[in-house]
């Protein structure tokens, strides 16, 4: 048995100990995942159903658009595939406790990367498929397709996401490889090569693009519809593979399969390679950086001597947990990546021309971005505000232990986590309304969710976390994925549903003339009070049963 195949029967052991592990699990927890997951499956299906049944209602445009929308669909998610494996091949290469283990072990640096490969995309694909399932459902049923088809398109599509997969890696290889050496040359590119995307797409010239009438106006209907049907893109050889096989056109799709096939042996040999030269040298700069940690720490001590005015202790334990935040870039890159990429969305709302629609559909679009932000919200405070208390591990008996009480202690972290969410939601939230222009009142109510939810899913998870506290464990997904974990995220989305909701009704009532403004306008009231009143509960009853476990604890 060859180092590689040893691996690979490791992990398959680990994945049946997950299995029994699996078992032990509360029902509340297995409930709540399986409703949920359905729910999400069958509300996408719901969604891409309706989508083709409207496209297919405006005649012969809408036929090509679906045609070009596979493109669409297959590039965008190809581009979260990329970036979702970058983050998780940082993870699995450079911070796992197994590397050092391996790199003891007679197992080349190549075979590592492929075990890593694999597991990468293990970790970074299930999302893909729970988004794809239900796209080429809703398409199969839409043209009355065979079950087949769906089978053949999600073998299809594995290619497709190895191959993302094996270029998130690349990308992470290189980066911390050459990174930490050239870095004022790196963003000296960088800053360059976005100004040249942006002067390209203000300035591309219109003439251009009216050379061919139906692909100017496609261009027009759907925004980037162009750049996705470039024939030299992976996402186009998938989506022109798919609709061959809708076609019957059977040797042109495993045409199309076989190139995606062979780019990915292609593409994996080199990663193999480029692995074996440059792998362990980054991994030594990841593990070894002092100059950049001394200037990062005497940062943090220069940032730390502005906030004399707080008291010593507070201050002491908020920037204890900044540096804890700062030393561990897989942490703030997830949360940058969290708000970075809706941040993008928003500010591109205007290129999209969503500003030009109607009154109705401006309303639909300006509420569903507040679902939007809320359940990122949801997402960000689960997994980094839940666990931080359990995240002190054995050392938590010296906060116990200290002159500050456990109250306090609870009153910062919740502190610290408002302020954060604060300044992020308030800021996404006005600029998704000044991107949309819509009136005043809907800016003033999304301004007002936005603070809102950021109080109450500060408050449940950092007193929930205080209830379920959990220093035995040191892995944030393992404290995350217990039964307080579960019922924190549950508690989250119904406080969303709830918050959100009523506002939504009301103003798509008015925009759609079936309610007077006098009518809006109590109804605004009545929605506030209640807005009012379960952010009060959601927020102040975690808090207190957290701060009162807190205190009945023995240190």
């Amino acid at each position: 048995m060859n180092p590689l195949q040893a691996l690979f029967c490791k992990d398959r052991q680990v994945f049946l100990n997950l299995r029994r592990l699996a078992r032990e699990q509360s029902r509340f927890k297995i409930l709540f995942v399986l409703a949920f997951g359905l729910g999400l499956l069958a509300g996408l299906w719901g969604l891409f159903y309706s989508g083709f049944h409207s496209l297919s209602a405006m005649g012969g445009i809408g036929v090509l658009i679906i045609r070009h929308l596979f493109a669409l669909f297959y590039f965008g998610l190809g581009l979260m595939l990329i970036l979702s494996n970058i983050i998780t091949a940082y993870t699995t290469l450079y911070r796992s406790e197994e590397i050092p283990f391996l790199l003891l072990r007679p197992v080349s640096h190549g075979e590592i990367i492929l075990h890593k490969l694999a597991e990468t995309a293990l970790i970074s694909s299930w999302a893909f498929f729970c988004i794809i399932i239900p796209f080429i459902g809703a398409f199969a049923m839409h043209e009355r397709l065979s079950f087949w088809f769906i089978l053949w398109t999600l073998l299809l599509s594995a290619p497709f996401v190895v191959l993302c997969s094996e270029l998130g890696m690349l990308i992470t290889l290189l980066a911390v490889r050459w990174i930490p050496r050239f870095r004022p040359m790196l963003w000296a590119g960088a800053f360059l090569l976005a100004a040249a995307v942006w002067a390209y797409i203000q300035f591309r010239p219109v003439i251009r693009l009216e050379s061919n009438d139906i692909s100017f106006l496609l261009s027009r209907l759907v925004p980037g519809i162009r750049l996705t049907s470039f024939p030299f893109w992976p996402s186009w050889w998938v989506a022109e593979g798919i609709l061959s096989l809708a076609r019957d056109q059977w040797v042109r799709g495993l045409l199309f399969c076989g190139v995606l096939t062979a780019n990915v042996l292609v593409v994996g040999l080199a990663l193999k390679h480029i692995g074996q030269a440059c792998f362990f040298t980054g991994w030594l700069k990841t593990q070894t950086s002092p100059r950049r940690d001394r200037s990062r720490h005497g940062l943090l001590d220069r940032f730390e001597r502005r906030f004399s005015f707080l008291a010593p202790d507070c201050r002491a334990l908020i920037f204890k947990d900044l540096r804890l935040l700062v030393r561990d870039p897989v942490q703030w890159t997830q949360g940058f990546l969290f708000f970075g990429l809706l941040g993008l969305y928003f500010f591109n709302l205007r290129n999209l021309h969503y500003d030009l629609l109607s009154p109705v559909w401006l309303n639909l679009i300006a509420f569903l971005n507040m679902f939007s932000l809320s359940a990122i919200m949801c997402s960000f405070c689960s997994r980094f505000v839940y666990p931080q208390l359990s995240l002190e591990g054995q050392g938590f008996w010296l906060l116990g232990l200290s002159p500050m009480s456990m109250g306090r202690v609870l009153a910062i972290k919740f502190a610290l986590a408002l302020i954060i969410m604060l300044v992020i939601s308030l800021m996404l939230m006005a600029v998704s309304a000044a991107m949309l222009k819509v009136a005043w009142s809907v800016q003033l109510t999304g301004l007002m969710i936005a603070a809102a939810t950021s109080a109450a899913l500060c408050g449940l998870a950092t007193g929930l976390g205080a209830v379920f506290l959990n220093l035995k464990q040191r892995n944030p997904m393992a404290i995350v994925s217990g039964f307080g974990g579960t019922l924190n995220l549950a508690l989250s989305l119904g406080y969303m549903i709830a918050a959100i909701l009523p506002f939504g009704l009301l103003y798509h009532a008015f925009t759609m003339d079936q309610l007077s403004e006098q009518a809006l306008r109590r109804g605004w009231i009545l929605a506030a009070l209640w807005l009012l009143v379960i952010t009060a509960v959601t927020t102040i009853t975690p808090l207190a049963a957290g701060r009162k476990s807190l205190l009945a604890r023995e240190y």
